[in-house]
């Protein structure tokens, strides 16, 4: 009798590590490269601390991009064959894959962080529809680095100073407005860029203030145009087989806490550019590097002329490319976005 009491505790010991170990949700996080200075910073103790902050059993393991081996432009292949659990999707670097990416931070179509704000409310059940049908994962948020602007190693006061220049772009779809300018598009990575100023493989390079104070762009660059583009929008994103096997309660408590997250972005990114431009420009600087750029200031001829281009060559040419791989993609931008965009421009619907 003893015997068979004993084995039963046994087994049932046995069954209750098992159940306990089946309990635990292992998750491979992919986050931001180290180059993005406090971006990455924060983001990384988001995650070491999402298990705490949501209660749930999860074993997080975070690494930056930069430290994989691949190429951040295959995040979302990689999600879609179930190497990668969740990741901080650089849409940029993504969208020769899905185009619709770009869609909620087109190139010259938000210049402000209000506007980005509502055009991402608004696109983002689509966007999420979009990458759920076609790569497996689900859209948990969205944030941005900021005003995305131009750093520079020769004089510019206008967007007409950039003829003639050659601009470092993270890939072709910044293209077009670059060389509705005359300037050259130069595909760099964003690591490289610092090395392309300093050996004069290019001329200007775009980023948020932040970002290129971290990655040291101002020490070989001489001038900061402080023309507004957009708001270098990126996103989380989680495989949907890890997904759908969480209960509805975990996955309440996952979207909460992302919401938190990426709201706090929001909230603080225009806080952060002005404090990081005063770093760039020689001001007092509690964060960060000092420099001492030139500062520019863009002025109104300038988001014209950014308007003007982002009509006549942004939009047309990504609208072209989305709609080969997604018919009915730009439409679906006009209904849902070209409204937003209208109202801040003060157009009566």
């Amino acid at each position: 009798m003893w015997v068979r009491v004993l084995v039963a505790i046994i087994l049932i010991g046995g069954f209750s590590i098992a159940w306990k170990i089946y309990d635990r949700i292992p998750v491979q996080v992919v986050g931001q490269q180290h180059a993005s200075g406090s971006v990455h910073i924060e983001e990384q103790e988001f995650f070491e601390g999402l298990a705490a902050t949501t209660g749930l059993p999860l074993e997080i393991k975070y690494t930056p991009v930069d430290t994989l081996g691949f190429k951040d432009t295959h995040q979302l292949i990689m999600l879609r064959e179930g190497a990668l659990d969740l990741v901080s999707l650089r849409f940029y670097q993504n969208a020769w894959s899905e185009p619709a990416l770009l869609g909620v931070d087109l190139f010259g179509g938000t210049v402000d962080i209000e506007t980005s704000y509502a055009v991402m409310q608004t696109y983002a059940p689509a966007l999420d529809r979009r990458l759920q049908d076609r790569f497996n994962v689900k859209l948990l948020g969205m944030w941005p680095f900021g005003p995305q602007v131009f750093f520079c190693r020769t004089p510019i006061e206008s967007l007409q100073d950039l003829e003639g220049l050659r601009i470092r772009v993270g890939n072709e779809t910044f293209s077009p407005l670059i060389e509705y300018f005359g300037a050259s598009p130069v595909i760099m990575a964003f690591e490289d860029v610092q090395m392309g100023l300093r050996r004069e493989l290019i001329d200007c390079a775009v980023s948020s203030a932040a970002s290129a104070n971290a990655a040291g762009w101002p020490k070989y660059s001489t001038h900061l145009f402080r023309l507004n583009t957009q708001s270098g929008i990126n996103g989380y994103v989680i495989n949907l087989n890890l997904w759908n096997r969480l209960s509805s309660h975990q996955k309440e408590r996952l979207e909460q806490a992302f919401k938190a997250y990426v709201d706090s972005i929001w909230a603080s990114v225009e806080q952060l550019h002005v404090q990081f431009t005063a770093c760039n420009t020689g001001q007092p600087c509690r964060e960060g590097t000092s420099y001492n750029l030139i500062d520019v200031e863009p002025g109104e001829q300038d988001y014209q002329l950014l308007r003007q281009a982002f009509k006549e060559a942004v939009f047309p040419r990504w609208a072209e490319h989305c709609d080969q791989l997604y018919p009915g993609c730009s439409a679906e931008w006009r209904e849902l976005v070209e409204p937003v965009l209208m109202r801040k421009a003060g157009v009566n619907q």
